[in-house]
């Protein structure tokens, strides 16, 4: 389970949190004004389906983080709900909180759903784990909860292939396969490779012009017993710190060498397939793993033929 009192108690990265959850789950949102209790609400805006067209829907959401105390959320600690969401023209009223609501305030809510007015939702901290536990969101466990993403290390989906498959690790997202296999490569030699790509030192930048490495997926040729991986490393479009050259990249992860040695040989040959990725991370279009590092590479990933060149060819 999550600890929620991990958080802060003055709910600051709570409110972040709710707002990365909203943001990877696919709706635009903005934050509101400083509220009376010194927290800020989110305007959060939904693309819904109609039956006939499309149409926006708009949430007003209010953040209420009392882990660190554990009481429920009171009807003292909301506001006019119907005032409140008329003020930013909204149709709909969620509640998200760490522990929970009380119950005169459950059915305060429901009170206001069924009067048809405003829409209403709460989200209780059983309610926000398990919406965490997706493949977009898994990533900000180990962002936000360090200590509660020890028991949540990998979370591994199948893709309707018996040896093909996506998983979170930490606040990676990659894919795993196998040559012939019918599961993915065991999860110490996959771990033993992150940490290589972790290892390496990268230039410093600013806030919005970091210099990253990303795995984006692990090929095992079980019959050979080799690995393949691929990775990118996301780099300032104006090149803010020196870049990296293949070959001090190298230096870390000896391509075609054994992912593990001893004094009488080594084991689990490793190639690297490292792809360079000038990226404006200022850009709305930016994410760390954006489907353009995916989608394009998707059979090539699946049979760890390369994107190119291996890192000690470049």
């Amino acid at each position: 389970m999550i600890d929620f009192t991990e958080l802060p108690s003055d709910g600051t990265m709570f409110e972040q949190l709710v707002r990365e959850l909203f943001i990877r789950s696919g709706f635009e949102v903005h934050w509101t004004g400083v509220g009376p209790d010194a927290g800020r609400d989110l305007v959060v805006t939904e693309q819904a389906k109609g039956s006939l067209a499309p149409f926006q829907r708009k949430w007003l959401v209010s953040c209420k983080h009392y882990a660190n105390s554990g009481k429920s959320v009171g009807l003292q600690d909301i506001t006019d709900i119907r005032d409140a969401c008329a003020a930013v023209d909204a149709e709909g009223f969620i509640l998200a909180c760490s522990t929970q609501p009380s119950s005169t305030v459950v059915r305060r809510l429901d009170e206001i759903h069924r009067n048809g007015k405003v829409l209403t939702k709460y989200w209780d901290g059983v309610e926000i784990e398990t919406r965490l536990n997706t493949p977009s969101t898994f990533p900000l466990i180990s962002l936000f909860f360090p200590k509660s993403s020890e028991s949540f290390k990998w979370k591994i989906y199948n893709t309707h292939t018996p040896s093909f498959w996506a998983a979170n690790y930490k606040d990676y997202f990659l894919y795993l396969s196998s040559r012939t296999a019918n599961t993915f490569p065991a999860l110490k030699d996959v771990e033993e490779i992150i940490r290589r790509l972790e290892a390496i030192k990268l230039p410093e930048g600013s806030d919005w012009n970091q210099h990253i490495i990303r795995p984006r997926a692990v090929y095992f040729d079980n019959k050979h017993e080799n690995f393949t991986v691929f990775a990118d490393y996301l780099y300032p479009h104006n090149k803010v710190g020196s870049v990296l050259s293949p070959r001090e990249i190298n230096e870390y992860l000896q391509d075609g060498m054994g992912l593990y040695s001893d004094a009488v040989g080594m084991w689990y040959i490793t190639n690297w397939d490292m792809k360079y990725v000038s990226c404006m991370q200022l850009s709305d279009h930016f994410h760390l793993d954006h489907k353009d590092y995916y989608e394009p590479y998707m059979d090539r990933y699946r049979i760890g033929f390369s994107r190119g060149e291996f890192i000690s060819d470049m």
